[in-house]
Parts: structure tokens; sequence; C-alpha cells
């Protein structure tokens, strides 16, 4: 299937670069609208929204980074740290402006099981329901969100 130039630019912006290292896509080879789509029947099967994932992810966010680097508990047997990083990233969607580096690392202490949020990654969910790819780095599962 041939893309539009405006799919094959979102597709560079996507990939690695100086700003987003391994970039958002990860390992995953699915077309970023298979992406979204995946994602929103992860959501729709679990029974929650995106506007409310995003909320939630924002609170979380928010704590963390409130916490100056302290571990803090944000439900039982889950926990935040945030790491401060100085600089800005830009959104690979043109249009989406830039964010701060800073990321809250949450993390299931008896799995292990963990996500990293950042500005961007809120924004992207938000914005354009994009949680990345499979191996990004940076990637928000929604169901480990959710859990």
């Amino acid at each position: 299937m041939k893309r539009s130039p405006a799919e094959e630019e979102l597709i560079q912006s996507l990939g690695p670069s100086k700003f987003s290292a391994q970039g958002f896509l990860g390992h995953d080879v699915r077309p970023v609208d298979e992406i979204i789509s995946a994602d929103k029947r992860k959501l729709d099967r679990l029974g929650i929204s995106i506007n409310t994932l995003v909320d939630c992810l924002k609170a979380v966010y928010r704590q963390a980074r409130q916490a100056y680097g302290a571990e803090i508990q944000i439900t039982p047997g889950v926990f935040t740290t945030f790491y401060e990083s100085r600089g800005r990233v830009p959104s690979p969607f043109k249009t989406n402006g830039v964010f701060e580096k800073g990321e809250a690392l949450v993390r299931e202490k008896e799995s292990g099981q963990h996500i990293i949020i950042t500005q961007l990654g809120i924004a992207l969910i938000e914005r354009h329901h994009f949680f990345q790819g499979l191996g990004s780095r940076y990637r928000i599962d929604p169901e480990v969100a959710v859990r």
C-alpha cells in the first residue's frame, strides 16, 4: 500500500532522531493507525475512556513531579518517582509544540511492570490517541496503565 506524503512525513518524525533517541514506534512495524486502533480496542475492552485515562496519567505525573524525586505510593503496591531532566523535546506531530523532558517512572512492586509517563506521552495520547509502538521505551501500554 502506497503512503501519502503526509503519512511518510509522520513515519519519519516518529522514527529515531536526535530528540527522541529510539523514536516513538519501537520495534512495531504496524501502521500508526493500526497501533491506535488496537490500543483503542484494549481501552474499550477494559471499559475506560481515553479522557479518564489521560486525567489519571496527568494526576500521577503531577504527584510524582511535586515529590521532587522522592518515591511515593500512588495506590497500594504502586509507586512513582520523578526524574527531572533539563531541556525540551518536540512532538513528532508538528503542530503540538515542545514538552519538558522530565519523566515519572510508575511501577508495581510485586510484578515489576512499569510505565514511564512524560508530558509528551500524555499529549500524544490525549491529542492523537497514540500510546506509542511496541518496544518504545515510553510506550504507555493501556492495560498496564489501567491496572
